[in-house]
C-alpha cells in the first residue's frame, strides 16, 4: 500500500495546518507560490512544467513605515527656518556696492549736431571741450575711450574721416554735462588744396569766436613727436586769446604711447613738454592709460573746481579694449 500514488502526510491541507500566506503584508515575498526545482503537483499526478513557465521569483527591501514622513517633516522645517532667518548681509552689500561707484564716471553720451564748411554749430550754452590733431593721430578713438562708449565716434581705416565740426554731450554720475567738440583733422595730403583750406578756416573759425570754449586738447602722435602743424595750433590759439571770453587751456596728450613702450614713451612726452614749456599726458586708447588723468584736468578746467588726484593705476574701460586705433 505504501508503493500506491497518494498525497504525502507532510502536505500542509493532508496535515490540517493552515497554509501560510505567500506574501508578507508590508509587500515582501516570503517564499514562491511554486517551489523551484521540484515538479508540480495537482492531485495523483506529476505535471512537470518547462522553465519559461515557471514564475519568477521577486525580492523586494522591507519598507519601513513612516520612514517617508520624517524626511518631509524635516525637509519642510529647514525651508521654514531658511525663510524665518534675516539676511543682514543684503542690505550692506548693496549699499557698499553704491558707494563704489566713481562719481566722475560718463553714464550718458549723444551727438547732438554737426556743422560742414559753410554752415554753424548751435548756439553755445555751456563750456566746450575740443579736440584736434592730425588726421591719423587717433582722435575719434581717444574721445571713445575717454567717455566709455565705442561707437560715439565714428572711426575709419582711412585718414581723414571728420570732414566737419561735431558736437557730443557727455553725463557723468555727479549730473556735470559737458560738450566735446571733434575738429576735422589736419595736415592730410591727399586732400585737394581747396578742401584743406576749407577745413582750416573751419577750425580757425570756431577757436577764435566760440565763447564757451574752455580747454582744446591737441593730439600728438608719440612716435612722431610735435610737428610744425602741431607748433602753428598752439600759437594760433595763444594769439587768438581775447579779453572778452574765457581764457582757453592748451592741453598736450601723446596718443598711441603703447606701440613704442613705458620708456619710450616717457622720453617722448619729455621731449614735447621742454619744446612747449608745457605738461604732456600720456594716453593709450588700447590699454586706456592715462583715462583718468586727463578726464580730472579737463573736469578741473571746465568745472573751475579742483579735482581729487587720479589713482595711480589706470581705470579699467569695459568697452575701450574693442576700441580699434586709428590707422599710423
Amino acid at each position: 500500500m505504501r508503493g500506491l500514488p497518494g498525497p504525502r502526510r507532510h502536505h500542509p491541507l493532508r496535515a490540517g495546518r493552515r497554509p501560510l500566506p505567500s506574501r508578507h503584508p508590508a509587500g515582501r515575498q516570503l517564499r514562491p507560490a511554486v517551489h523551484l526545482g521540484r515538479p508540480a503537483r495537482h492531485g495523483d499526478l506529476l505535471l512537470p512544467l518547462p522553465p519559461l513557465a515557471l514564475p519568477v521569483r521577486r525580492v523586494q527591501a522591507d519598507v519601513q513605515p513612516g520612514i517617508d514622513a520624517v524626511n518631509d517633516q524635516s525637509k519642510t522645517a529647514k525651508k521654514k527656518k531658511s525663510a524665518a532667518a534675516p539676511k543682514p548681509k543684503g542690505a550692506p552689500a548693496e549699499a557698499k556696492k553704491k558707494k563704489s561707484l566713481d562719481p566722475r564716471q560718463i553714464v550718458h553720451a549723444d551727438f547732438l549736431a554737426a556743422a560742414a564748411p559753410g554752415s554753424s554749430l548751435p548756439a553755445p550754452t555751456m563750456a566746450e571741450i575740443a579736440f584736434a590733431g592730425r588726421s591719423n593721430v587717433g582722435k575719434s578713438s581717444l574721445i571713445n575711450t575717454l567717455v566709455e562708449r565705442k561707437g560715439l565716434v565714428r572711426t575709419g581705416a582711412t585718414p581723414g574721416v571728420t570732414r566737419q565740426i561735431n558736437l557730443f554731450e557727455a553725463r557723468a554720475r555727479d549730473g556735470a554735462t559737458f560738450h566735446l567738440i571733434d575738429l576735422p583733422g589736419y595736415g592730410y595730403a591727399r586732400r585737394s588744396k581747396a578742401e584743406r583750406t576749407a577745413w582750416g578756416d573751419l577750425i580757425e573759425g570756431y577757436l577764435r569766436s566760440r565763447v564757451t570754449l574752455a580747454a582744446l586738447v591737441i593730439l600728438v602722435d608719440a612716435r612722431r613727436g610735435l610737428e610744425e602743424d602741431d607748433l602753428e595750433l598752439i600759437q594760433f590759439v595763444e594769439e587768438a586769446r581775447d579779453v572778452q571770453r574765457r581764457p582757453v587751456e592748451v592741453v598736450i596728450v601723446a596718443t598711441k604711447i603703447d606701440k613704442i613702450g613705458r620708456s619710450a614713451s616717457r622720453s617722448a612726452t619729455a621731449a614735447m613738454a621742454k619744446r612747449t614749456g608745457r605738461k604732456v599726458l600720456g594716453f593709450s586708447s588700447v590699454t586706456a592709460e592715462g583715462r583718468a588723468e586727463l578726464w580730472a584736468l579737463l573736469r578741473k578746467v571746465t568745472l573751475g573746481a579742483p579735482e581729487a588726484a587720479p589713482e595711480a593705476a589706470p581705470e579699467a574701460a569695459p568697452e575701450a579694449k574693442d576700441v580699434e586705433p586709428e590707422p599710423s
